[in-house]
């Protein structure tokens, strides 16, 4: 079974502010959702969030209206592609009175490559694989791949997955079988992707 691994990612991000005194934001962006949230406490407050494809260019709001700040003040944004740049302002208007605006903040929404990774390595039991495909799920198409455990002679001893897989990341798990059922003994092993965008691999250390 495979599904998306929550692929959480707090970012190294650029921050452009209108004015030195605006505070910070946090992203995070998981299986093709972006976001954004401003750092601080503003309950009590309503708050609206504009985007823009330029720090100076039009800005569009991502609702229809202000929304009551409950306990943080964020955006969440899923027409975003990886690699591509976006700017958000929020509008803020506290509860004594008055709008202030904090931004625009540029947020470049991370490419994810092309990758392997094993957890826990070494593993003597249940192995989490990890396949990383660079693109959105959403927009872009599946990739023919493979995946399979190859041993020190380089022998398959286990086809993980075959087939067309998603853009992101799948997660997939490895019990130390080979591909007729029998348990493979401890020992180094590597899980290897081919797809047409290349190939990668990455040690396993399995124990008993």
């Amino acid at each position: 079974m495979r599904r998306l691994l929550p692929l959480t990612l707090l970012l190294a991000i650029l921050c452009v502010s209108a004015a030195a005194a605006d505070p910070g934001i946090r992203v995070a962006y998981e299986a093709d959702l972006l976001r954004v949230t401003l750092d601080g406490s503003y309950v009590g407050a309503n708050y609206q969030v504009y985007r823009g494809s330029s720090s100076t260019g039009r800005f569009d709001p991502l609702s229809a209206q202000f929304t009551l700040c409950t306990g943080d003040c964020f955006l969440t944004d899923d027409e975003v592609t990886p690699g591509a740049t976006y700017y958000y302002r929020f509008d803020l208007q506290p509860a004594s009175g008055g709008q202030v605006s904090f931004g625009p903040y540029a947020v470049t929404v991370p490419q994810t490559p092309m990758s392997v990774r094993v957890w826990p390595n070494p593993s003597g039991a249940l192995a989490r694989i990890e396949l990383s495909l660079p693109g959105s799920a959403r927009r872009d198409a599946a990739l023919s791949a493979e995946a399979r455990i190859i041993d020190l002679s380089g022998r398959t001893v286990r086809r993980l997955f075959q087939g067309e897989l998603a853009r992101g990341t799948t997660t997939l798990s490895w019990d130390g079988r080979g591909d007729a059922g029998q348990a493979l003994g401890a020992g180094l092993y590597f899980v290897r992707l081919d797809t047409p965008l290349g190939s990668t691999t990455r040690r396993l250390v399995r124990f008993q």
